[in-house]
């Protein structure tokens, strides 16, 4: 590794340092009092010149509330109704104690949120009620977000149904939730009862738009079928047990149809990978911009 890859490194570890002092005042953290840690202090000196005018913390902690304010800005947007259920300063200790875990993997603030279902699920400030909600409604509204960097193939023609081989479209994200998140949109009060799990499927709809839907649980498993690649009859082919009635097959069938779930398999060379599969192994990064009041000196 060369002096400057090593550099990089040291720099990105630096930020992600928690925020203290004033740094958080500017944010909806809950504040705090306590001073940066002293591993904080010593990297700064190591690898940052002091200015005529600012220390060595001082300008490092320049850019520590760039790369806080960026990521908080970003991620307080995509979870909004995680966001009501827990109150406002509760969220925010969430936000700040998954960040604080570790730095995405990903070139883009899109993936963000991509670890959080998981993480609250064992979030030790929640209790055991509510663990469970908090990963479904966390995996929903990161669905909603997914759904947007999927791809899409051709729609099947009525015609071609019977002599095609088929596919679920990527863009269609299949959910196992243990609890029903999607209530909570209708929610004002968080109730973490323990209700039954859900299976859900969630879409881009036209002009973009995420949509969401409960399957039944055969369903989900005919939709499973669909997804794995075949012909209409290699679907239905297999026994499914309960056995759905050919008017339920008919319903689950034309509503798939209806909103553009089943698309001919591509050729090889005609298909399009996923977005996020095309950055697994770039370097941690984060973008930096906004709030106009990183230059205050520390306290």
């Amino acid at each position: 590794m060369s002096r400057l890859d090593q550099l990089q490194r040291e720099f990105f570890a630096a930020l992600q340092f928690p925020l203290r002092g004033a740094s958080r005042t500017l944010t909806y953290l809950p504040e705090s009092d306590e001073p940066h840690e002293a591993a904080f202090l010593a990297k700064a000196e190591e690898i940052i010149k002091p200015g005529p005018r600012l220390s060595a913390p001082e300008r490092l902690e320049l850019y520590h509330r760039q790369y806080w304010y960026r990521l908080l800005d970003s991620i307080g947007e995509d979870f909004p109704i995680l966001a009501r259920m827990l109150g406002e300063e509760r969220f925010w200790t969430l936000m700040e104690d998954y960040l604080a875990a570790g730095p995405s993997q990903s070139f883009t603030l899109r993936h963000l949120g991509e670890r959080l279902p998981e993480f609250a699920a064992t979030w030790e400030r929640a209790s055991e009620s509510e663990c469970p909600w908090l990963y479904a409604i966390a995996r929903l509204e990161y669905a909603r977000m997914e759904v947007f960097e999927r791809a899409e193939y051709r729609p099947v023609q009525p015609e071609e149904l019977a002599t095609c081989e088929l596919m679920l479209q990527p863009h269609v994200v299949r959910l196992a939730l243990p609890r029903p998140a999607d209530l909570c949109a209708e929610w004002e009060t968080f109730i973490p009862v323990p209700l039954a799990s859900v299976v859900m499927a969630v879409w881009r709809g036209p002009h973009g738009i995420p949509n969401d839907a409960r399957l039944d649980p055969v369903e989900a498993i005919l939709l499973d079928r669909l997804a794995a690649g075949g012909t209409l009859a290699s679907v239905f082919q297999e026994p499914v047990d309960p056995e759905p009635t050919p008017e339920q097959i008919s319903a689950w069938f034309g509503a798939w149809h209806a909103r553009g779930w089943i698309a001919v398999k591509p050729e090889s060379g005609e298909a399009i990978p996923f977005v996020r599969e095309l950055d697994e192994s770039a370097d941690p990064g984060a973008g930096v911009d906004k709030m106009g009041s990183q230059s205050r000196a520390m306290d």
